[in-house]
């Protein structure tokens, strides 16, 4: 692709703002050269190196003119990415851009005469690294777990998957990620008994007939694909146990929770909670499984009895969602809650009591 070749003309406007060197302050001068902003898409094919603009004073009509650059992508890391004619003003790009490494370099232009002194003062280059969609979505898991109870109403949200693409989002829909249920097995009663909201990746119930016995565990295939569904695509796994009505798992060696709304003096209804492990390699936070909690504030037990190990583990609370499902704000988006077991075999619950700008945790009986 031909880059669209422009010469800069010398302007003479009135006093105005401009942009000083580095490191000072704005001050008011005259304005002989304007430089508007620069798009440069990223991974461009060579050769290199490619014209951008041409940057020219009028000054060159009187006295023979030498330009230089500086700043980001220039004489500061990444150095030598933009370079320019000493004595022509083009300003070449040298090497393909990568808009997820740096997305706006700001450089300063100089123009001097034979002798070096200015001839006009420098001002700010902007160069805007335009977007193409290489990156694909990425699931934060490969494998979602979650339990919901036979029987539960269509509408009943009972997990939410997550996947990230680092493409943009603010300009452009390169990044905008839909999510989508590709397969469900079994296919019984019937092959939809679950639904996704495309934009949140909320998986909930979507058709009654949830029964333990008949269907213990369902497999999902989920896709996320960018450019608002239609772009590129990658898969998890979302694995849902159904629970049979009063199969008790609060036995002993089990973690429970009960979150109370303190604004209302009412149990906290559909919070996401989310439990993690710290786990070798590197000591890193390993998610277990995601709940949502019941119109009593509670949910299926977060470890089922002889699932529980000795070590550290930490609740995440989703309260920013939770408050905002009520059209109120809150202070914190979330709470997360650090913990150890030291003793497997003990039962362990952990009330929260919430409200939008505090909140309050301990150990439970």
């Amino acid at each position: 692709m031909s880059p669209c070749t422009f010469v800069l003309l010398l302007l003479v406007l009135p006093d105005v703002l401009t942009f000083p060197e580095p490191g000072h302050g704005l001050r008011r001068q005259k304005r002989d050269w304007v430089i508007p902003p620069i798009n440069c898409p990223e991974n461009e094919r060579g050769p290199f190196p490619k014209k951008l603009v041409q940057i020219k004073s009028n000054k060159d009509k009187e006295i023979k003119v030498f330009y230089s650059i500086t700043g980001q992508g220039a004489d500061t890391p990444p150095v030598g990415v933009f370079t320019i004619e000493r004595e022509t003003g083009w300003l070449e790009v040298t090497k393909p851009l990568d808009r997820e490494e740096i997305d706006k370099y700001v450089l300063f232009s100089h123009a001097v005469s034979a002798n070096g002194q200015p001839v006009e003062d420098p001002m700010e280059i902007i160069i805007t690294v335009t977007d193409q969609n290489d990156n694909r979505p990425v699931f934060t898991q490969a494998v979602f777990n979650c339990t919901v109870l036979e029987g539960a109403k269509p509408g009943t949200p009972v997990l939410r998957v997550l996947a990230t693409d680092v493409d943009d989002t603010a300009s452009s829909n390169n990044g905008v990620v839909v999510y989508s249920i590709l397969r469900q097995t079994p296919d019984q009663p019937q092959p939809h008994m679950f639904a996704i909201d495309g934009s949140t990746g909320v998986i909930s119930v979507a058709a009654a007939g949830l029964v333990a016995q008949v269907v213990p565990e369902y497999t999902l295939e989920i896709q996320a694909a960018d450019m608002e569904g239609y772009g590129l695509q990658a898969t998890a796994t979302a694995l849902i146990k159904v629970q049979a009505e009063g199969m008790s798992e609060t036995a002993n060696g089990s973690l429970t929770i009960h979150v109370l709304n303190t604004a209302t003096g009412l149990p906290a209804a559909g919070l996401a909670v989310h439990l993690a492990q710290l786990q070798e390699p590197g000591l890193q936070w390993t998610e277990l499984v995601q709940r949502w909690t019941d119109k009593d504030g509670r949910c299926l037990p977060l470890l089922a009895p002889g699932k529980a190990k000795a070590g550290t583990y930490k609740l995440r609370f989703e309260t920013a969602a939770y408050w905002q499902g009520l059209g109120r704000a809150s202070f914190y988006p979330f709470v997360e809650v650090v913990f150890t077991i030291a003793d497997p075999t003990q039962r362990l619950h952990i009330p929260l009591l919430i409200s939008p700008y505090s909140y309050t945790t301990y150990r439970g009986s």
